[in-house]
């Protein structure tokens, strides 16, 4: 079987830009290595798009329509992919208006800087019907982007300016690309949607020459999770181990989905700090002017779930594991008001960090050394509410 080159080797790329209206036709642009146009023109059903042996491989990207994908950006507390999927699952329940059980999610790569990160959620058939068409165009994608994340990013603000937005009308709709911001729309709602915020209206030409540069390094690709591309090289036990960690991961993921919920709330909070505390002084007569109030409306807090002791240790280890660099959590369960867990580190030291985070909220952790696993020591460990 012929395995695809790595991109960075490909002297060509194909995006195809799937247009929004039902029935109208697709563009397909072919582009170089420094992201240039070298050819427009209708998709030739006649000529497929992939490769042959008359024919060099090149990357295909398929540019989907903006306006059926909602982007949000969240933050997100699971390093691990299938973590970080339920807790975006709970986090974009408070984005849209229907159920998000048809919903596929797409996350973008954590910046480096670390922070929020996109989330586009599209319906699953929606994501089907799209690749579909790109099976009847011949193709393959390497990539499916929303087509506003192939507009260039706004340019950053000068102090104490508005950050800007780039918009481009095609097929009708605006695409706007913003801080922060992502999406098509009829142009009545998109001003709506903009506002105030000053523009960079893109020329269509300018538009597709945006689309070519930045297909190159797209900044999120929906081919994820269900929908993920298919490798050809895990095969034996290395797939089968890999089999086996997902399944351990998917065992807990009730678990992640409590504590993703425990974070929306602690985000909210946090949004609303200075209302917050206008309040507790209103509800609690007796607290002092310039206090914190948070201790006391978390002590309150705990009152009120009461029996919440395992969305509490559940929410604190899988925080101190993702602010500790090289640590892993194996398997996790919680019995007789204790929380038991596989935890691999790089170092001892790394095991001692995770304890001081739990210390610091209130709980106790106790280890049985496991050996080592490649290099990382292994150990079973124990939660419980100190003592």
């Amino acid at each position: 079987m012929t395995t695809r080159p790595d991109p960075i080797a490909m002297n060509a790329t194909t995006i195809v830009l799937l247009p929004h209206a039902t029935g109208a036709d697709a563009t397909c642009l072919r582009i170089d290595a420094d992201g240039r146009v070298l050819s427009r023109h209708p998709p030739d059903v006649d000529s497929p798009l992939t490769a042959s042996p008359a024919q060099p491989v090149v990357r295909q990207l398929l540019a989907v329509p903006g306006s059926e994908c909602l982007s949000c950006w969240l933050d997100l507390p699971a390093r691990n992919p299938v973590q970080a999927l339920a807790a975006a699952r709970v986090l974009v329940a408070a984005h849209v208006a229907g159920p998000i059980d048809t919903l596929h999610l797409a996350i973008a790569p954590m910046a480096a800087d670390g922070g929020s990160r996109q989330v586009v959620a599209i319906e699953s058939a929606t994501m089907q019907a799209w690749l579909d068409r790109a099976t009847a165009l011949g193709m393959t994608p390497d990539a499916v982007v929303p087509l506003p994340m192939l507009l260039p990013p706004p340019e950053p603000p000068a102090a104490g300016t508005t950050s800007e937005v780039v918009v481009a009308e095609i097929d009708g709709h605006w695409l706007v690309r913003g801080e922060q911001l992502a999406f098509a729309a009829e142009p009545a709602l998109a001003e709506q949607i903009i506002g105030d915020r000053p523009r960079r209206l893109l020329t269509a030409a300018d538009a597709e020459s945006a689309f070519a540069a930045n297909a190159l390094m797209p900044p999120i690709d929906l081919l994820q999770y269900a929908f993920a591309r298919q490798s050809t090289h895990r095969q034996g036990w290395p797939a089968y181990r890999r089999a086996a960690i997902l399944a351990a991961v998917l065992a807990v993921s009730p678990l992640v989905l409590l504590t993703a919920q425990a974070i929306r709330y602690e985000l909210a909070a946090r949004a609303l700090q200075s209302q917050t505390a206008a309040l507790a002084r209103t509800l609690m007569p007796t607290l002092e002017e310039g206090a914190n109030p948070l201790p006391p409306i978390r002590a309150r807090l705990a009152e009120l779930q009461a029996g919440g002791g395992f969305a509490h240790a559940t929410a604190t280890l899988l925080a101190a594991v993702a602010a500790t660099d090289g640590a892993e959590l194996d398997a996790l369960s919680y019995a007789g008001g204790e929380l038991q867990a596989t935890l691999v580190v790089p170092s001892p030291p790394a095991l001692e960090q995770i304890r001081g985070a739990l210390f610091d909220a209130g709980l106790e952790l106790t280890e049985n050394d496991g050996g080592k696993t490649n290099g990382r020591s292994r150990y079973t460990i124990t939660v419980r509410t100190s003592a």
